[in-house]
Order: structure tokens, then sequence, then C-alpha cells
């Protein structure tokens, strides 16, 4: 092959993606997309990327038939494939490393890919990253329960592995996310139970809310869930009226949080893309300019990753035009890393639904409901900055530990993950990272701006030991290591 083709790698295999690759491989680079999908059981079980819950159909231990579903389902997958684009499916993309200062021995910006057998780095020219949306996890007690799952978890297990085991769901919140799921399970055949959410009005597409009620189903508007119901699995949903504390159970099998999709931004961070936050656009989402491209040289990011458009949701066209932007700045490489926003930060006060919903979620269950379920922290715990109950510690932070942790008007996420260990756990924050946020800003009466999300670091996907193990240090750098930072200018005076 030529070595002064570009080689272009695009990381995710949806609409966005797919479209990315095949446009830069019509203009003559070598492209690679990489997609994690689909994935083994056990990956699934660790909520990345979404929030699939404990309950897990039989069907997924059959790898064969998975991998034929899934791909089968992806049809712009299968037109890279036909475009030339190489295709690594079952493979996560799990850092981006970039030249810097200590890290001059790569020799080229890399990203770090594995698959259940091995784990080793590819070089880039430029990086699409189309990595999408993940789901947005506030809790309720018994939100532990088999057959609780997210919006996002729930759609890839109904549309592509065809492993949904629901059959009378309950779907909470009204968003355009939660409406097209139960557009999507109506048309599988499955019971819609509810849709409820505690504002007084719809908050998703109003068209497709209207064809659903014409369809007979049930809004509970000004409702909250208080718990999930049940012993081995969800069996209900009790329900209580934000205006007059009545409450009802509502029989399902299964709960889909549907409180709103969040931009994934792991290897944009790595990669040490600048972030803003746009409510708007789910949250924290990359900065970009009009080509897409992050404030990092050849860094590019599309689709849901580059933040959620309610619009967009509903009509993939148009991350595909912005991908297929990227894809032909990204085969030229003649772009300018962005300054600008691509849309400016919403600074109003106005409150978004997730933010509604929190707030009838704590109004309903109070503050000694788990947020963190791998360290089994609670809400409470969370905004006491309380150690963790293993430790055996008695003597608790006084009551404005919390207020004190601020500094310039702005609270760091990563403090309080280091004295809670809220996040923390193996699902590297994707349960709770957006909840522990808005409990924070909400007790303090800050911005959710001002809540400085948590460090991402590599691995941003969970990759087993004894795959990482085999992309091991070499003996010769193993031997040098006292000074392998500095291979040019030798061992510091001494060694």
């Amino acid at each position: 092959m030529n070595s002064s083709v570009r080689h272009v790698v695009v990381v995710g295999g949806g609409p966005a993606g797919s479209a990315a690759a095949i446009e830069v491989a019509r203009l003559g680079c070598r492209v690679t997309l990489v997609d994690e999908h689909p994935q083994s059981a056990a990956a699934m079980s660790l909520d990345a990327p979404y929030f699939y819950g404990a309950r897990f159909s039989p069907l997924l231990s059959n790898v064969r038939a998975v991998a034929e579903r899934v791909l089968g389902a992806n049809e712009a997958l299968m037109a890279c494939v036909e475009a030339g684009v190489e295709v690594l499916t079952s493979t996560v993309a799990w850092g981006v490393f970039l030249e810097g200062p200590t890290s001059r021995h790569l020799g080229a910006p890399k990203v770090a890919l594995a698959d259940d057998q091995r784990s080793w780095c590819l070089d880039f020219d430029a990086l699409i990253l189309a990595p999408g949306a993940r789901d947005l996890v506030l809790s309720f007690p018994g939100w532990q329960l088999p057959g609780v799952l997210g919006v996002k978890g729930a759609s890839t297990l109904l549309e592509s592995y065809h492993a949904f085991e629901g059959r009378r769901v309950l779907i909470l919140g009204s968003g355009t996310a939660g409406l097209a799921f139960a557009r999507s399970a109506r048309a599988s055949g499955i019971n819609v139970a509810g849709v409820v959410d505690p504002a007084g009005e719809i908050a998703g597409d109003a068209a497709l809310a209207q064809a659903l009620q014409l369809a007979g189903v049930t809004f509970l508007l000004d409702h909250a869930i208080e718990r999930a119901i049940g012993t081995q699995e969800v069996e209900a949903a009790r329900l209580v009226h934000r205006k007059n504390g009545s409450r009802q159970d509502i029989a399902c099998d299964t709960i889909v949080m549907a409180f709103g999709p969040v931009p994934n931004v792991e290897l944009a961070a790595i990669a040490g893309c600048a972030l803003t936050y746009d409510e708007m656009r789910g949250g924290w989402c990359p900065v970009l300019g009009p080509d897409m491209q992050s404030s990092v040289e050849g860094v590019f990011v599309v689709g849901d990753g580059a933040g959620i458009d309610a619009v967009g949701l509903l009509d993939p066209e148009i991350a595909i035009r912005e991908a297929r932007a990227a894809a032909r700045a990204a085969a030229c490489g003649e772009t300018a890393p962005c300054v600008p926003p691509r849309i400016a930060p919403v600074t109003s006060d106005r409150r978004g639904a997730a933010e509604v919903w929190l707030e009838a979620l704590v109004d309903a269950a109070g503050l000694d409901v788990v947020v963190c379920q791998c360290e089994e922290v609670t809400r409470r715990e969370l905004l006491d900055l309380a150690p963790p109950r293993y430790l055996g510690t008695r003597g608790r932070p006084p009551g404005e530990a919390l207020e004190t942790a601020i500094a310039g008007g702005r609270l760091s996420q990563d403090l309080v993950k280091r004295m809670t260990r809220a996040g923390m756990g193996h699902c590297q924050g994707k349960r709770c990272r957006d909840h522990v946020a808005m409990l924070l800003a909400r007790a303090l009466g800050l911005p959710l701006a001002n809540v400085a999300p948590g460090t991402y670091r590599a691995p941003v996907r969970p990759v087993s030991l004894a795959v990482m193990q085999a992309d091991d240090e070499s003996a010769e750098l193993r031997e040098r290591w006292a000074y392998w930072l500095h291979p040019v200018e030798g061992p510091p005076a001494g060694l």
C-alpha cells in the first residue's frame, strides 16, 4: 500500500460513523472503522456503553447468532465493507494517544484497540469519533432489579440484538428518545403500560406523541416513580402524583429510563479535546468547528457524540451530513483546529427535563437511595462527603464540608469521587456520573456547568488484564524504564 495515502480511523459504526467511513474511502484514503458491537454478554453486564441492567436473554450467550442479528441489522456497516473500508467489529477503542512532551516515543498519533483476544495500537493521520450517546441514569428504590434499564440499552436490545425480554414496559420520560422507543416497542408487539413524566406536558416530538396517544398509549403526566416493585425482578412500579400525593401501582415487567441521552465524550476528553457545557445538546460536548473538527488538529467528532439534537433523534440524515463534512476535511488534512464552539452554551436559568426528574425522584424517595451501585454510595452519603462504609470510619465530615469544597464558584467531581468513591466502580461511572453531578449542583445551587466533570482515563472501556498483557512493553523498554521518557537526551546523570 502507498505509504503516502492518509489513514483515517473512524470509531463508531452507527449512521454517522458509517457515512464518514464511506466518504473517506470514496476520496481515496485508507480507512479503518471500529465498532464495539456485537458485544459479549460479559461486556454488556458492565453497562458499557449503555445501561442494560441486570436481566439478559439466554439468546445473548449464542455468540454466532448474536453476531448475525447485530450485523444483519446494520445495513450501513455492510455498505462500508462493500466500499472497501476495513471494518473491525466487536472491537473497543479504549484510548487515544497523541504525541507530546512525555510521549515522544509514540512516533505517530495512535488509537488503542482491543477485542477478546488482544490489545494493540493503530496509527492514524486523522481520527473521526462517532461514539454516539449513552443513557442518563437517575436512581430510585429498586433500580437494581432485573428489568430496569436505560432507553439506549433497551433500544439496542430490541432493534439490533433482538434480545429484549420485556413484554409490558413502563417508560420514564416523555422526551423524544422515550417516545421513539414506545413506537418501536409497540411495532414489536410489546405492550406499553404508560409513559411517565413529572412535568405537566409532554417533552418530546408533538407528532410522535399524538400518534402514540391515538394508538392508546397512556401518558401519566405530573407523576414520578417512587419505587420499582418486585423480588427477583420487576413486577410493577409505584407512581406518586406530584400535586396531590396519590399513589398507584402500574403492573409491568420492565421499566425503561428515558430521562435523556448523554453524549459519549470519553475518547474526545482523553484526546485533549476542549469540552463545553451545552444544556440544549445533552450536557458536556466537544467544542467543534464548522467541519466538526475539535480543538485538537486531526480529531473530529460527529453524530450524537458531538451533542444531542432533538430533531436528529428522529432524522439521522442531519448527523450523516455532518459526518460527510468531517470526512472531507479529514481526507484533505488542511483544516485548522476550531476555536469557537459550534453552539454557544446556554446560560439561562431554565431547568432541563432531567433536572425536573431529579427533583421529582428526590421528593418521592428522599436521599437514602443508592446513587452508585458499584460502591453502594447513597445520595445522602455523597452530599455529606462521607467516607466509604467499609472503612469503618465513625466520624463524618461537618455538614458544611461540601460547601467548603467549592473553589472559585466551581466544584470538582473528581474531588467528591476521591472522598466518597462514587464513580470508581467497574462501570467506570457510566451509571452514576451524571446523577452525581446533578445532585451536587442541586445541593449547592450551582449551574451544572460549574460542576467540573470527572476526569476520563484510559482505558475508557473495560478491558481484561489478560488481553492488555498481550500488548505489554518490550524487554528493551523494561530494561530502560528509569529513563524511557528521555530517549533523545539519554539517561539522567548518575544512572
